[in-house]
């Protein structure tokens, strides 16, 4: 069975409506476990009641909280706004747990037995953790899968740049795309930009998400798409992570392009129609999803 291991932040969503977890990687974590995917996180949270609860709640998940490091910093805390057609926007509190998390032996043992390993520029924020991810994704035969996350003022193009030099997979949005254009001189077509980027840091796959057009997939010179699923949106965070869950889960299923962005698709508007980011759900629930 292909493991999976996420590194990152672990933090609580502050939504109008409640606390929910959250955190890319452990978004993309708890999905794959509710997709009986060997999956474990690497992070960090604080030594308070916050704390606690998080190791609480993600056991409640199905996730293991071994490797989650406990340090002198608090747990991580955004607080989240939404438009009225369910759109985010965020401020992300600094100085956070997650911003330090160490490269220890058991979190490079850890990495090593993993066949995928998932990270995303947020995660790089901060100097500490920066260098300790970088250790332990240099040190792994590990497909690396970087989820491209623009969250101002936290990402760089020098970052990105090399964030993309580590990466073998690549997931990207619309926006991110055109915003990479322009720093590299690239039409802002992503099918134009894609195979360029691809080329420029040796990357094997390129997921990119659309908006109102659906999704792509380029690989082997050639872009699959499909549309997206029509959902009443609650709120839209965790919608991207799930799709990405969505599409790991379809490699190590050596899933076809087209059936990859099916699936992902439906993950990402099964999360977009419900409450939170990492609502329950398993793969009869999405199967019946896209039957529907």
């Amino acid at each position: 069975m292909s493991k999976v291991v996420c590194i990152g932040e672990v933090l609580w969503d502050s939504l109008p409506h409640g606390m929910f977890l959250g955190g890319a990687p452990l978004n993309v974590a708890v999905n794959l476990r509710n997709l009986d995917v060997d999956t474990s996180i690497i992070s960090a949270v604080g030594d308070d009641e916050l704390g606690e609860k998080t190791r609480s709640e993600i056991k409640k998940r199905g996730v293991e909280t071994t490797h989650i490091q406990t340090n002198r910093y608090k747990t991580g805390l955004v607080e989240v706004e939404l438009t009225e057609k369910g759109i985010p926007s965020y401020v992300i509190h600094e100085h956070r747990a997650w911003d330090y998390i160490e490269a220890t032996e058991d979190a490079k043992s850890v990495v090593n037995e993993a066949d995928y390993v998932v990270f995303g520029s947020l995660g790089f924020r901060n100097a500490d953790s920066a260098q300790s991810i970088k250790k332990l994704l240099v040190a792994t035969d590990a497909t690396k899968i970087l989820d491209v996350n623009f969250r101002k003022p936290f990402y760089t193009k020098p970052l990105i740049e090399e964030l993309l030099g580590l990466a073998d997979v690549l997931k990207v949005n619309d926006e991110e795309i055109e915003e990479m254009a322009d720093w590299f001189g690239l039409d802002a077509d992503y099918k134009s930009a894609i195979p360029k980027l691809c080329a420029m840091y040796g990357i094997e796959k390129a997921i990119i998400t659309l908006g109102e057009e659906g999704s792509s997939l380029y690989v082997d010179g050639e872009f699959a798409h499909h549309p997206r699923f029509d959902v009443k949106v609650k709120d839209t965070v965790g919608a991207g992570d799930a799709f990405l869950s969505g599409v790991i889960f379809s490699m190590i299923q050596n899933k076809s392009p087209e059936e990859t962005l099916q699936f992902a698709n439906a993950m990402g508007a099964f999360v977009a129609g419900s409450e939170g980011a990492t609502p329950v759900l398993n793969l009869s629930k999405i199967e019946g999803f896209i039957n529907k």
